[in-house]
């Protein structure tokens, strides 16, 4: 008689347990933008239009002497920007990258090291800028 009691709450307890346990069903998948996965307009938005105008008057207001410096600009990119992973990875922007080089002058008017920058668009809009060439959550996208 013990016996069969103990039987039955051991099975009552795991059959409590199992039901505990959340179904396995299909993962929603995250599109997730790859070297050679086609690349809709819509995620991405239009490629920026007079980006050379446009970065030039946005620098104008952040460097000195932006007036006499000299701007090498690449051609405009997709690419994308992630959150960090302390802040769960997700991707945070999606638009149009332009590398770009700016060289400024001294009081004197000796040139200074160009200085790389990745300005970030969206819609011919500036969204941010980021001093450097590379960015650990930035991944440029492949045509």
């Amino acid at each position: 008689m013990i016996k069969t009691i103990k039987t039955v709450g051991i099975l009552t307890l795991s059959a409590l347990f199992v039901g505990c346990v959340p179904a396995q069903g299909p993962k929603p998948s995250i599109h997730t933008p790859t070297i050679g996965s086609p690349v809709q307009t819509v995620q991405y938005g239009y490629p920026p239009q007079n980006y050379r105008t446009i970065i030039k008057n946005y620098f104008s207001n952040k460097l000195k002497r932006a007036n006499m410096a000299s701007y090498t600009f690449s051609k405009p990119q997709r690419a994308y920007k992630r959150n960090g992973l302390a802040y769960g990875g997700d991707i945070s922007w999606k638009g149009w990258l332009v590398d770009v080089s700016v060289i400024t002058q001294s009081r004197t008017g000796r040139p200074l090291k160009p200085k790389p920058y990745m300005v970030l668009f969206s819609d011919s809009v500036i969204v941010e800028d980021i001093l450097g060439s590379k960015h650990k959550l930035i991944t440029r996208v492949g045509k």
